[in-house]
């Protein structure tokens, strides 16, 4: 599943390294008073991560029902909180508030996600007569507030009160992608999705209540506005301050685009809300009107209560776009002839932007937001800048209040200054793609700037010239060099000493004395508890355990207790228990594992996918795992009908819901994985038959493209990695060939070899980047690989940071720090233990071969 900025936003505030909850971001001093109140004689008083809330000890809430939000501006959020409050503490019914003003700015800001913003309050009537009691009220309470409109709600009159009928426990199902989501109970008992978008949606057993019946009435009819000219035709763009949206005027037939703006919403650092930023930006575009780099300026208009710049329609493509087009690095073998081409292009595009940006400035104007995705390229190869929400006087010393990753300048520049600075990060971007900090980074930025002298025929001085710009005013280089880039980039790389970094490295960020998580990693292991192979604790004790490295015992004992006291456990191989119990007996605790995996047992049939991720694969090789090692029936005929349930599948009946991706962990690979074991074990012809039909069920997703690549396609994305995509797929035919020809599957195995030639990559994780590629690649082991795996090794200095002296890799969209095996630094230790030690297949269970029994069964 992709993950958006929107999403990983609030696990970035906390900590400058790494992902971390955002309930333990700072916020002293900012706490609300009413947050902090004592809880009256007879209420319950609990604070859990963002959220206060206070419920009488005799109220008992049903499951769901209407819910109110309550909506506010950060200048009257305190007060707001304090009289509804008071109304619900008098009234004695349920509620919730953010915990501080600080929360509240971060829940609203132009990042944040649109579905829970504006929520300030959450006010739970146990019934429709106390819901028509408290609505008007809490509307006549907050006469003369206001607030960001919550998008998922039905408003309450003028107020700033909402509201919307769902879940008030904690329930969860299985939706059609395979997520699991909260719920609500229909009326014949089923729990189904409790929808909550970016507008309003009733469910259809749902009866409106009397006091909502006019709001209701409104909002179906719609909200008019008959002066509004503007007919929309899509979206281009959305944030939580408002979308970007492609019209036509009804007036002339012109195509134009709407930039729109949410009053209260989309709140930057400085607290300015999208409607100010626009009429900022109406101002610049009205001085910066006659360029030919920047949008003709229509006009500026309100409808309803949001604010539309209306701009001309650009034909052409983002310089985002166009790089992904042109970068021929992302071809196996790039053609040098195409190589010189995209560098003479990248030359001449910067030197278009330069000349824009001069225009810009030459009419006093600081651009601000110069990123790949805001320099439009028309077809004539005319470039022009779009959205100046940014942009200010050219003198005006502040710091930007917004920016967009990988692409904010350093706080001590402004001006034409700051705009340059951007401009050379565009240029390194443009010949490689990756996020790094000059400031921040000193170091890596050297070894990125001479990998690009490496990689592109560029003219004399060019890596030079860039360096020195981008490191102005850094702490001086020196003789020093970037420490994790030298590791990597040796003629001859040091295995032990890589690998002795990486593991010092991720033991030194271990937390044992915390609770949620051992390792920092990707912000999902806080769903996981922690404790999973693919995010959690597991992945990271298996990847030292692979490596030869010393485990601590405290932190095997910690993966334990996290296992026992999971107050809502997870099945599956690399997101629950099942993963889990694999480790532990890898480690030693045989017995612990076997008692995690009877705790499994009935969360089994909670898992109706057939994935090696989290669903029957996983938990099938697992149990028929144990099973040879115990001896134990009960795991055996665990084992058994998890196997029947994928041979339903395949057989297109049964339970199990088809994989709606593919590849190893998310599509039938894994079932194909799981047939092999079984006809390793028994010989049966008929697990190999159906190891060949998984395969090719999978391998029909993808395609074999005219590079003569093979990749998974996936919503138009090609994919060669281990997780969703073709990498997997070959690791497992590759078993597969070695009982039984097939030349459909050979040529897959062809394929992903040919795609794993490709020189840049911008993730390096083991799933999804770099490591997937070495990892794959030393599965397959072809003896014309192997220049190819040595230079991905080195090229994963273009990702490597030195964390307090340690090698260090970025997990999801590089914005922090990982040591999770999925996306970060123990994912990368597994796939160099393999490629330097070749010790086998670095994930569990890749490997079909037989596990020696335990010298006792289990009774």
């Amino acid at each position: 599943m992709k993950v958006n900025l929107q999403q990983l936003a609030p696990y970035c505030l906390a900590d400058p390294d790494f992902f971390e909850h955002p309930d333990r971001f700072s916020d002293a001093g900012q706490r609300f008073p009413a947050a902090d109140r004592p809880a009256p004689e007879g209420w319950r008083r609990t604070e859990h991560g963002l959220w206060v809330s206070l419920r009488p000890r005799d109220v008992t809430l049903p499951a769901q029902g209407w819910k109110i939000h309550v909506s506010a501006r950060l200048d009257d959020a305190a007060r707001v909180c304090d009289i509804v409050a008071d109304h619900c503490l008098t009234a004695r019914i349920p509620f919730k508030l953010l915990r501080s003003r600080r929360v509240a700015h971060l829940l609203n800001s132009k990042y944040a996600d649109r579905t829970g913003s504006g929520k300030l309050l959450t006010v739970y009537p146990p019934d429709e007569a106390a819901l028509a009691r408290t609505l008007p009220a809490l509307s006549a309470a907050l006469t003369g507030t206001a607030g960001a409109y919550i998008l998922s709600d039905l408003r309450y009159g003028d107020s700033g009160v909402f509201v919307r009928y769902g879940g008030f426990a904690e329930r969860t199902v299985v939706d059609a992608d395979g997520l699991r989501v909260p719920a609500v109970q229909a009326p014949d008992g089923s729990l189904v999705p409790d929808r909550r978008g970016t507008s309003f949606t009733l469910p259809p057993w749902v009866e409106v209540p009397e006091v909502l019946r006019g709001d209701f009435e409104r909002w179906r009819d719609g909200d008019s506005d008959g002066d509004f000219p503007y007919e929309v035709s899509g979206a281009l763009h959305y944030s939580n301050g408002g979308g970007v949206y492609r019209a036509r005027d009804t007036r002339t037939g012109r195509q134009v685009v709407l930039r729109e703006a949410r009053p209260h919403a989309g709140l930057d650092r400085d607290g300015d809300d999208a409607v100010t930023r626009l009429r900022r930006e109406h101002i610049m575009l009205q001085r910066l009107q006659g360029l030919d780099c920047v949008p003709e300026l229509v006009e500026h208009r309100q409808a309803w209560e949001h604010h539309f710049l209306v701009e001309e329609y650009v034909e052409g493509a983002t310089l985002l776009d166009t790089m992904l087009q042109r970068q021929p690095l992302v071809q196996p073998d790039p053609d040098p002839v195409a190589v010189a081409q995209y560098t003479a292009w990248v030359l001449d595009v910067v030197d278009r932007i330069d000349r824009a940006l001069t225009a810009v400035h030459e009419r006093g104007v600081r651009y601000g937001d110069l990123h790949p995705g805001n320099v439009l390229l028309r077809p004539d190869g005319r470039v022009v800048l779009v959205d100046f929400e940014l942009a200010t006087d050219l003198g005006d010393p502040r710091p930007l209040p917004l920016g967009a990753p990988g692409f904010t300048p350093p706080e001590h520049l402004s001006g034409a200054a700051a705009d340059r600075h951007l401009l050379d990060r565009i240029r390194l971007w443009l010949l490689l793609p990756l996020d790094v900090n000059p400031q921040v980074e000193p170091y890596r930025v050297a070894t990125l700037v001479d990998e690009v002298e490496r990689l592109y025929p560029l003219p004399d001085g060019f890596g030079a010239g860039l360096l020195r710009r981008l490191r102005q005013d850094a702490p001086p280089l020196g003789t020093a060099r970037d420490t994790a880039g030298r590791l990597l980039t040796a003629d001859r790389p040091d295995w032990p000493a890589i690998r002795d970094s990486l593991v010092a490295g991720i033991l030194a960020c271990a937390s044992p004395g915390r609770s949620d998580r051992l390792f920092p990693g990707d912000p999902q292991q806080f769903a996981d508890g922690g404790l999973s192979l693919a995010h959690g604790a597991a992945g990271v004790l298996h990847a030292l355990h692979r490596a030869g490295a010393t485990i601590p015992g405290e932190h095997v004992d910690w993966l334990v207790d996290a296992s026992r006291r999971a107050a809502r456990p997870r099945p599956g191989l690399y997101t629950g228990l099942h993963g889990v119990a694999s480790i532990l007996h890898d480690l030693g605790r045989t017995a612990e594992a076997l008692e995690i995996l009877d705790r499994a047992a009935p969360l089994e049939a909670e898992a109706p996918g057939a994935a090696l991720l989290d669903g029957q694969a996983g938990i099938a090789l697992t149990l028929l795992r144990f099973a040879r090692l115990t001896g134990d029936p009960a795991l055996r005929a665990r084992a058994d009908r998890a196997t029947a349930a994928l041979t339903g599948l395949l057989d297109g009946d049964g339970p199990l819901r088809p994989p709606a991706q593919g590849g190893l962990l998310r599509g039938t690979t894994g079932a194909a994985l799981l047939f092999l074991h079984r006809y390793e074990e028994t010989g049966d012809p008929a697990y190999l038959d159906r190891a060949g039909q998984a395969l090719h069920r999978d391998a029909a997703r993808g395609e074999h493209l005219p590079n003569g690549t093979f990749q998974l396609v996936e919503g138009g994305r090609y994919l060669l990695n281990l997780d969703a995509g073709s990498g997997g797929i070959a690791m497992v035919a590759a078993s597969y060939l070695r009982h039984r020809g097939d030349p459909a599957l050979s040529a897959v195995i062809d394929g992903v070899r040919r795609g794993c030639r490709v020189v840049l990559l911008r993730q390096p994780g083991l799933l999804r980047g770099r490591a997937s590629l070495i990892t794959t690649l030393t599965a397959l082991r072809h003896p014309d690989d192997e220049d190819i795996l040595r230079d991905h090794v080195r090229r994963l200095a273009w990702h490597a940071r030195t964390h307090h002296g340690h090698l260090a890799f970025p997990g999801t969209q590089l914005l922090r720090l990982s040591a999770d095996m999925a996306t970060g630094s123990a994912g990368v230790l597994l796939a160099l233990s393999s490629a330097f030690e070749s010790t086998g297949a670095p994930l569990p269970y890749l490997d079909p071969r037989s596990t020696t029994p335990l010298s006792t069964p289990r009774r």
